[in-house]
Order: structure tokens, then C-alpha cells, then sequence
């Protein structure tokens, strides 16, 4: 099997290491798995990750576009034009753990009706180390139309069918455009599947693009567009509902975590010990 992974690229020098790592550590982990891993990084980026990319084997390209979800989008066209049967995007800031690829393909091998598979995820820090390891429930879209959306582009897997099929990203929202389009994929009926299993992590630094305060606007906007309640109040009680229904499968239980991860320089960094489940975003 054959995936296509998409990393925009801004001022991503600082961790991209890692990322590049992982894609390459992730195909090799498995018999059976291709990756090509296309790096697109913005010709406004004031840094370059083009040695890195070299060093990692990627398809490297550094352009003008209109924004990150311009940049991913294009690149998930060239990646389906070259005959990848799995699609991906895997942010700067992300990694994925080893087994990833592999368990994307078994969900995808056991059931043809299966479009989209996302996965558990941790939450690293500034340093690189591990914060919180957060287990999900399935993909539900009324609880992504009322609340945060849960399913991480370091988890986040599918099909090129899918994604010729769909409506792809639009590039009208730069901080939610990810959110717009798994709620248009659920909507028209692709089957979302969840990996029970760590799949990738997310590092918080601070500076991440899902924290800016412009994603507020942006988040008001798509609530009216997917017809998301108005009452705030409303969405209070979904929001719950989501905590009750993690609550039952049991997501918010401790575990012992055991993860090969990559610290931001790219050489490795195990990790074991047990992990917080719970983690504060901001509220949008």
C-alpha cells in the first residue's frame, strides 16, 4: 500500500526533524508500506528545511501559496495524480509514532467500505517530552458541528477516492479548513473508522495555528454554515454529551504509555511511565 503524506512548511525548522523522521521510520516499520512523504514549504518562510528533507528522502519544494490548507491541498492532488491509495497530511509540529502506517492499512485492508481512520494521539511539550496521552471515541459529526474537532492530522488517514471525491479543503478558512471538510466527508456518508491505539503526536508549542485567536471568527462562522445550535448553552450540553460518551469508553482512565517517540532534533526519545488523560484547549 501506498500512502501520500503532505507537510506544509513555515517557519517549521525547529521540529520538522522529527516529523521527517517519523514518516520515513513509519514505512520502514512494516513490510508492504511505500510512503511519499511531499514537503511543501512556503517561499515566505524566513528558514529553510530543505537539508532535512534531502536527508529524509521527501519530494521537497519550496512555493508561493495562498496559506497552509493551499499548500496541503495541492500537494494531496500531486500525491493522488502519482497513484498513492492513502492519503495524509502531517503538520511540521507533528509526528507519527512508528506503527501508524501499519495500523492505517490493516483498518483499511479489513473493511472496503471504510473511507477515513483516525487514531488515539499524545500531547508533547516545548521539549519534546510527552504531557497527556488523549483516547478518543468514534467520529461523530454532531459532535464535531458543536464543539472542537477531535480528529488529528497526525492521526487522520484516507483514501484517494475520498479525497477525489470530496470538496476538498476550502481555502476560504485558514485555521478550520480541516474541520469543514471531515464534516463534509461524514456528511456525505464516507465510514470513519477509529484506531484504538496511539497513532501520532501533537506538540504543543505555543505557537500552534489552532490556537490563534483568528480561529474564533472563523469557528462562528462554520457553527452557522454546518447548522451547528445557536445557544450557547446548546453546545454546552453537546459538549457534554461528547464527555459522558468518552466517559463510558472509557478515555478519561490512566494507562501506562509506552511510545518510541522523536525529539524535536529527530534522534530518539522512549518514552514510559503513565500520563494525565485530560487537557485544557482553548475554548472556541
Amino acid at each position: 500500500m501506498k500512502f501520500g503524506i503532505v507537510t506544509p512548511v513555515r517557519e517549521g525548522r525547529a521540529r520538522f526533524r522529527a516529523c521527517a523522521v517519523s514518516v520515513r521510520r513509519a514505512a520502514a516499520f512494516e513490510p508492504g508500506i511505500e510512503a511519499l512523504h511531499l514537503v511543501r514549504e512556503s517561499d515566505g518562510s524566513p528558514d529553510t528545511v530543505a537539508d532535512f528533507a534531502a536527508e529524509a528522502g521527501c519530494d521537497f519544494r519550496r512555493e508561493p501559496d495562498a496559506g497552509m490548507y493551499d499548500a496541503v491541498s495541492r500537494g494531496l492532488d500531486e500525491a493522488a495524480a502519482a497513484g498513492c491509495d492513502v492519503l495524509a497530511w502531517l503538520n511540521a509540529d507533528e509526528q507519527y509514532l512508528p506503527a501508524a502506517l501499519g495500523a492505517a492499512r490493516r483498518a483499511f485492508e479489513s473493511n472496503r467500505r471504510i473511507g477515513l481512520v483516525f487514531g488515539d494521539y499524545l500531547l508533547l511539550g516545548p521539549d519534546g517530552a510527552p504531557r497527556a496521552a488523549r483516547r478518543e471515541i468514534p467520529a461523530r459529526r454532531f459532535y464535531l458541528r458543536h464543539g472542537v474537532n477531535y480528529l488529528l492530522s497526525c492521526t487522520v488517514f484516507f483514501r484517494r477516492e475520498v479525497w477525489e471525491a470530496s470538496a476538498k479543503l476550502d481555502p476560504s478558512y485558514r485555521y478550520l479548513a480541516d474541520k469543514k471538510f471531515y464534516l463534509g466527508l461524514l456528511g456525505s456518508g464516507v465510514r470513519a473508522a477509529l484506531l484504538p491505539e496511539y497513532v501520532g503526536a501533537y506538540a504543543m508549542t505555543g505557537r500552534n495555528a489552532s490556537l490563534d485567536g483568528a480561529a474564533l471568527a472563523e469557528q462562528t462562522r462554520l457553527r452557522a454554515e454546518a447548522g451547528a445550535f445557536a445557544s450557547p448553552l446548546a453546545r454546552a450540553a453537546v459538549r457534554g454529551l461528547r464527555v459522558l460518551d468518552k466517559a463510558v469508553h472509557g478515555c478519561y482512565a490512566r494507562r501506562t504509555v509506552e511510545a518510541d517517540l522523536l525529539a524535536p532534533d529527530g534522534s530518539p526519545l522512549p518514552f514510559r511511565g503513565r500520563l494525565p488523560t485530560r487537557w485544557r484547549w482553548p475554548r472556541v
